[in-house]
């Protein structure tokens, strides 16, 4: 049975630079940056303060598209989650269900660490034992809990699954529903299954793509603490985000028949485990060669080569070398006459959200046949075509994942 193809028939936007594709395709394409000092973390007195925020002003004039009593039950990635989950469905011109709610499913990516670091410093230290200080005194925290937390908005908060939950209940998403917890490759994993799962008959449409906010104070305690985290005094890593971005894949006949506009067609796609720890700066050549197996499947799917790379691009040492060293393996000569995007410059590292929202301003790349001029690191030859872009994904421990999108050459499925 030969697999069925896949099509992007919904896109959903939510960033630093913009809600909705078009501004954030703007905002690309004037290389705005929305890189700023994140003021209640400089208020930690950490080394690294800087990161891009979707601020109140860009969010208020949407909440009208999100159930108004259930907003209340959104800690802030679901929130973001469920506005691009609302411009993608509003897109694509499905209501509900996507017309046959049971073979309709949602695939997501987020982030453990979206919890409020005050709350759980309070947790902690009302929960300390008094007799052995540094341990968790059991009645102490269950005291605490039972005067101080509601159960119901504590999980509904902090649980990180719970964000597919809420997209499949407001999209009468009842095939398949999946939280992939997976750090800044989960979005990637999610296009990718979704892609999977429609393309060998499980679904006939998907929701997926993947949501995070890393601004919170636990984020850049804890990643700050493992030298991930871009110093304000200049030292490389990490700038962190927050963001959505939510595609709705379709099965080809199937969109075609209802008449849907399709902006390009999901052609490939692989990814590798990592190692369970952090690769060393001086082992980006290990990370190198198993992101170009991932990339080398990726393109033997696709059964081409990319016309532009959207690279992962996080300013952590070890990745940037490891990317360019998978480049040259994976696309031989080609690699260095291939345009290269690195849009995080603009609006930072959006973790899980990452890839699908780069996949989707790739998507209008391939769809205009020109690249933002703010985040393009190679000038394209005036004889590229646009017809294939490589979106590379890497995580913390070594995992990788690539997506290969096609455009579409009508607007339509063929």
């Amino acid at each position: 049975m030969s697999r069925r193809r896949v099509v992007l028939t919904g896109r959903g936007v939510v960033s630093p630079l913009g809600i909705g594709l078009a501004q954030h395709w703007d905002g690309l394409c004037a290389g705005r940056s929305a890189i700023r000092v994140v003021e209640k973390v400089a208020a930690l007195g950490l080394p690294a303060s800087s990161g891009a925020q979707v601020s109140p002003e860009l969010i208020q004039p949407h909440l009208g598209r999100l159930p108004k009593k259930q907003q209340k039950l959104y800690n802030r990635a679901t929130l973001l989650a469920m506005l691009g989950a609302a411009l993608a469905m509003e897109d694509a011109g499905l209501a509900p269900g996507a017309g046959e709610p049971g073979r309709f499913g949602v695939l997501l990516g987020v982030d453990p660490l979206a919890w409020d670091l005050t709350a759980m410093t309070d947790y902690l230290v009302a929960s300390e034992s008094k007799r052995a200080p540094g341990t968790l005194d059991l009645a102490l925290a269950n005291a605490f809990c039972m005067r101080n937390i509601n159960p119901l908005d504590f999980s509904l908060k902090t649980l990180p699954n719970l964000a597919a939950g809420h997209l499949a209940i407001a999209h009468d998403a009842q095939g398949f529903c999946r939280a992939m917890i997976e750090g800044p490759i989960g979005g990637a994993r999610a296009v990718g299954d979704a892609y999977r799962l429609v393309g060998e008959g499980d679904l006939d449409a998907a929701l997926c793509g993947g949501a995070d906010a890393q601004l919170e104070e636990l984020y850049f305690t804890t990643y700050c603490g493992a030298g991930f985290l871009a110093g304000d005094d200049g030292r490389p890593g990490l700038v962190p985000g927050e963001g959505s971005g939510l595609l709705v894949l379709e099965e080809a006949e199937r969109a075609r028949a209802r008449g849907a506009a399709v902006h390009g067609e999901i052609v490939g796609f692989a990814s590798g485990a990592g190692e369970g720890r952090a690769a060393p700066e001086d082992d980006a050549g290990r990370l190198a060669r198993r992101l170009a197996r991932v990339i080398e499947a990726a393109l033997e799917e696709a059964g081409a080569f990319p016309d532009v790379v959207s690279l992962h691009g996080d300013g952590l040492p070890s990745h940037d070398e490891a990317e360019t060293l998978a480049l040259e393996r994976a696309l031989g000569s080609r690699a260095a006459r291939t345009p290269r995007l690195r849009m995080k410059a603009l609006h930072a590292d959006l973790g899980a959200a990452t890839s699908p929202v780069e996949l989707l301003a790739c998507s209008m790349a391939l769809e205009h046949a020109t690249l933002p001029p703010g985040a393009s690191s190679i000038a394209p030859s005036s004889s590229v075509s646009f017809r294939d872009a490589l979106v590379i994904s890497l995580g913390l421990f070594g995992e990788c994942a690539a997506l290969m999108l096609r455009t579409s050459r009508n607007g339509h499925a063929d």
